[in-house]
């Protein structure tokens, strides 16, 4: 049994995995969504299912990933623990090569991994969690048979980010290595374009490619488990990703039960050059839309054109950005399907195998 919940993270991401015997399965936590996240849902699933994790993921320093897990680490009455936590902090970041709270963020959560009792990037020695340029990709087993696949960063994109972490602590009076208070984020949602979608003019517009550093430091994962694989992508490049995936596959596409897409569906982020490596099933936007309005419609029509056949569009919400994309017309047309929550307070699940 493989499961995948995209939990309600507001426009950040908050995935609940569950591997192995479904009456005493096993759980993966990658990243905790943006602010109110864990009182509004993972508090709940960590009650519901047990406190002890396998691994929690911190995907990178951004605010919309990072939170949930800083408000569950704060939570004295969590009883939770992790065998092992992913996190790039500013001692993995090598000396060469917009602006965010994260980096602030980042030296919080160091500051609960230093403490004796905590396991912190445990499977890699402590050290760093990168793609090399050459040789085979990192591959690490969980206990219970889940085998992840490190896909990104790269060491050069963590490079890229040292200085802005610098800046960013330096800025809020802090050493690199340890906040300045979190800022509440705008839940206010832009005016919406009423315009029915031109998918084929959209999914043909230009791409430029996402350019953040702290986007590119993501640990993007493929996760594979009893013939089922799974990309999580975060907030990655796409370009890192393609590059990841062809030292994988053989002739042909690459094999996928599902694919996080990264950065909520940006558009500088989910490229037609991407999407043409994989042979993929559904295809997961995880946002509420506000801050970006995302996903972008242009993400949306590459995904419907380039994406395979029958793709399926799974959306953690149902919002004025995703709601256009549930009409009889359009997927007649192009051949898609949706999958949307019955609520938008209990996310998607998704089940494989």
């Amino acid at each position: 049994m493989l499961k995948l919940e995209v939990l309600p993270a507001g426009h950040g991401d908050c995935l609940w995995i569950e591997y192995g015997d479904s009456a005493s399965p096993k759980f993966v936590l990658i990243d905790g969504g943006a602010k109110g996240t864990y009182k509004r849902a993972l508090k709940s699933k960590l009650a519901e299912h047990g406190r002890e994790i396998e691994l929690v993921v911190v995907t990178h320093v951004d605010g919309d990933h990072i939170t949930g897990i800083l408000d569950l680490l704060t939570d004295e009455t969590s009883g939770f623990h992790a065998n092992d936590i992913w996190f790039n902090g500013y001692r993995h970041l090598p000396d060469e090569s917009p602006t965010t709270l994260g980096p602030v963020q980042g030296e919080k959560l160091t500051g609960f991994l230093v403490k004796p009792q905590a396991r912190w990037n445990a499977a890699v020695a402590g050290g760093v969690l990168a793609v090399s340029a050459n040789g085979g990709l990192p591959r690490m087993e969980l206990d219970g048979g889940l085998v992840l696949t490190l896909l990104s960063p790269t060491l050069g994109s963590l490079a890229a980010l040292k200085p802005k972490w610098e800046k960013e602590v330096v800025k809020a009076g802090l050493d690199p290595g340890a906040a300045r208070p979190e800022e509440a984020a705008s839940e206010e949602f832009a005016l919406l374009d009423a315009t029915p979608p031109d998918v084929a003019a959209l999914a043909r517009s230009p791409f430029t490619e996402d350019d953040s550093e702290a986007n590119g430091s993501s640990i993007a994962l493929l996760l594979e488990f009893e013939q089922q694989r799974l990309l999580l992508a975060g907030d990655a490049h796409p370009q890192d990703l393609k590059v990841a995936i062809d030292r994988l596959r053989g002739p042909g596409k690459f094999a996928l039960s599902a694919c996080k897409l990264p950065h909520h569906g940006s558009k500088g982020n989910v490229s037609r050059q991407f999407l043409e490596t994989l042979d993929c099933k559904k295809y997961i936007f995880s946002t509420n839309g506000s801050h970006f309005q995302h996903p972008d419609r242009e993400a949306v029509a590459r995904v419907i054109m380039f994406g395979g056949n029958d793709p399926v569009l799974a959306f953690n919400y149902r919002s004025a950005y995703t709601t256009i994309w549930d009409t009889k017309t359009l997927k007649e047309k192009y051949k898609y399907g949706t999958l949307f929550p019955k609520d938008d307070s209990e996310g998607i699940e998704l089940v494989f195998g």
